[in-house]
């Protein structure tokens, strides 16, 4: 993919997709094939105009998606050029005038642009659709609006599937996303507690704090690396039968595979919330308690079809 950081000029003919595209979902993915069919029409190049960091101040709330994890996403769906903004007050305080003739046509040579119905852009994000057709015109840029994606009467948005995952409702926001949402991280030794259990576990080192993490509680998972994927049982949490932790882990168990990842890159995609996490009056609950869980995730991959290992 070519990346393009904020004040680079792209020379080719483009058409443009703009906003912050967190999670790739699939509102997302139908202004990507817009984007891809109107470039074939202009003989143009579809690019997708995002940000490092999200352009409403106010919005708080952690990323379904880093950067890396979101350009691979974009790639994956057919874009081949990517524009990188990252929030400054100069860029923030772009009317949308400014913001049009410098971005827009200056920057990025669009022929063509398209976005939501709800597209907002300029400062304190006053212009709409409309003005962003008005501003289009003398300059022969077409732009093309398509309408909010919805599911079950639910518009699909970055901020409701954010809203899903926090509710532990995994299935949901799959749905939405449109694929299997994941963390990824370097597998680590913990402290063995797993393998006296009889359940040995591999550690993610969870690095990133900007990247959300699915609410403590136990997982029916997909543990991709290698190029192949394990079925797996994950708790997110802080072991409370064991004492008090501070740190947040998230421990993978593979279901009747035994392997080595310690060093390993693991990609952990999400299917089903179990349960929560809970503390028990002894090792030996917990053990029956895991026993249940991996029952259970095995009962979840037969009835959906997912081989041992695929």
């Amino acid at each position: 993919m070519k990346i393009y950081k904020y004040g680079d000029y792209v020379k080719e003919d483009t058409v443009v997709t703009v906003g912050m595209f967190d999670g790739v979902h699939r509102g997302h993915k139908l202004l990507i094939e817009e984007a891809i069919k109107v470039a074939k029409m202009k003989n143009a190049i579809p690019l997708v105009y995002t940000f490092y960091s999200h352009p409403v101040k106010e919005v708080k709330r952690k990323f379904l998606t880093l950067l890396e994890e979101k350009l691979f996403l974009l790639e994956k769906n057919g874009i081949q050029c990517a524009y990188i903004v990252e929030m400054c007050n100069k860029f923030m305080k772009l009317s949308p005038e400014e913001f049009f003739e410098k971005e827009m046509v200056q920057q990025v040579n669009a022929k063509g642009i398209v976005v939501g119905k709800d597209f907002r852009f300029g400062y304190k994000r006053t212009g709409d659709v409309a003005y962003l057709e008005k501003l289009a015109k003398p300059f022969g840029i077409d732009a093309y609006s398509i309408p909010l994606f919805n599911i079950n009467g639910k518009t699909v948005s970055s901020s409701f599937v954010h809203h899903l995952i926090m509710n532990g409702k995994i299935e949901m926001a799959n749905d939405f996303l449109g694929y299997m949402f994941f963390i990824s991280g370097d597998v680590v030794k913990g402290k063995g507690v797993g393998r006296l259990l009889g359940f040995p576990t591999a550690n993610i080192a969870y690095k990133n704090g900007n990247k959300l993490l699915p609410p403590v509680g136990v997982y029916i998972t997909l543990a991709e690396t290698g190029g192949k994927f394990f079925q797996s049982v994950t708790n997110v949490g802080f072991n409370p039968t064991f004492g008090k932790n501070d740190q947040i882990k998230v421990e993978i168990y593979f279901i009747d595979v035994k392997k080595d990842l310690y060093g390993t890159d693991v990609k952990l995609h999400f299917l089903k919330k179990i349960r929560d996490e809970k503390e028990f009056d002894k090792p030996q609950d917990l053990i029956e308690q895991i026993h249940q869980d991996v029952e259970e995730a095995k009962i979840y991959f037969r009835l959906h079809n997912f081989n041992k290992c695929i």
